[in-house]
Order: structure tokens, then C-alpha cells, then sequence
């Protein structure tokens, strides 16, 4: 398994103005001509969006000597957005859809480090969100049979389980395990070993 590295949350960065700002970026698919680009978490003020965030970028115009800036491009708006940089220090974002925190979602935020390092107002946005999503107790009985699952493997055979099409044949039944999944299933699985 490959670990789950730990990332730095960029806060304060909800505009232009505030942008997180990368002096050296390649421009267009040539990758010769080199730019400045601004990564920003934007919150919508009004309409059907209100309140919902999204990932904006924006580059300046490599053709024209880096002085004026492109159209910035923005993300599909989620219920909660985070941006953060990666373990080769690139800016990442990631964010909680429309269709609420999953716990395969939650899992992989508490591992990479993005919770404990909220706002006091992430935290609260976080905490409703986890409340909304505990209502539908099913998903959240499946992560946990799921798991209980991984370990009770882990703990016989010492192996990570095999899958083929993103499915493991379990001694309890088919579970589906899809690749960007099976790090953090395999994390809480050895988490609840440990602190069995």
C-alpha cells in the first residue's frame, strides 16, 4: 500500500486579491513559454449557489510578457471546498459534492491531515456536513463492515486483500474496494487492529 501523505491546508485564500500566487508555471500544453498562475477558494454570494465554493485558477498571458491575466477558470461548486498543497508542493483541491461526505470521504481527509487543520469556521461547515451525512446510517454501516472486513483479513493473512475489478471476493461476500478508495479502507482497517 502506498501511504497516505499528509498535506498543508492554504487558508486565507478566497479571492484575487488573496490568491496564492506560483511565480514559475508552465503555459499552455507547449510547457516552453513559463507564466505566473493564483489559486483561490471562491464563495458564491448569491443565487442558487450562495454559500457553496469552488477552485478558481488563473494565469497571466505568457504571449504578452506575464503583465495581464487570463479568464480565471473555476471548479463545479461544492457544498465545501479546501485547497491544499500536495507532497511535491503542487497546489491540489479537494471538496465535499452536492451529494454530501461519504465515509470514504471523511476517512481521506482526517488521513491526509485537512481536518485538523480547519478554521474554527470549517470545523462547524465540517460538522454539520457530518451530521447531515450520519442520517443516511447505511453508508456508514457499510464503511464499517467493510473495514471490520479488511482487518479481520489483514489480521489472518497479513496480506492486503486482492481485488479484480475493484472487487474482493471476502469470506463475507463481494465488497466493492475501487483504487482510490482501498488507502484509507486499508488505514482504518489497521487503525482498528491496533487499537484492538
Amino acid at each position: 500500500m502506498s501511504s497516505i501523505e499528509r498535506v498543508r491546508v492554504l487558508q486565507g485564500h478566497t479571492s484575487e486579491d488573496t490568491a496564492y500566487l506560483v511565480d514559475d508555471y508552465p503555459y499552455s500544453r507547449s510547457r516552453q513559454l513559463r507564466c505566473k498562475i493564483r489559486y483561490w477558494i471562491e464563495t458564491a454570494a448569491k443565487g442558487a449557489k450562495k454559500g457553496q465554493q469552488r477552485f478558481v485558477s488563473q494565469t497571466t498571458d505568457a504571449r504578452r510578457g506575464n503583465v495581464s491575466w487570463n479568464k480565471p477558470h473555476g471548479s463545479t461548486y461544492a457544498l465545501m471546498a479546501v485547497m491544499f498543497l500536495d507532497d511535491e508542493d503542487h497546489v491540489q483541491w479537494t471538496g465535499v459534492s452536492e451529494y454530501g461526505l461519504t465515509p470514504e470521504n471523511d476517512a481521506w481527509w482526517r488521513y491526509r491531515g485537512i481536518v485538523e487543520q480547519f478554521t474554527d469556521e470549517q470545523r462547524a461547515t465540517y460538522q454539520a456536513l457530518m451530521r447531515l451525512s450520519r442520517r443516511y446510517a447505511r453508508q456508514w454501516d457499510g464503511w464499517d463492515a467493510k473495514v471490520n472486513a479488511i482487518a479481520a483479513h489483514l489480521k489472518t493473512t497479513g496480506q492486503e486483500p486482492a481485488t479484480v475489478n475493484s472487487v474482493w471476493d471476502s469470506p463475507t461476500g463481494r465488497i466493492y474496494l475501487p483504487s482510490e478508495h482501498m488507502a484509507v479502507c486499508l488505514a482504518a482497517a489497521r487503525e482498528r487492529l491496533t487499537a484492538a
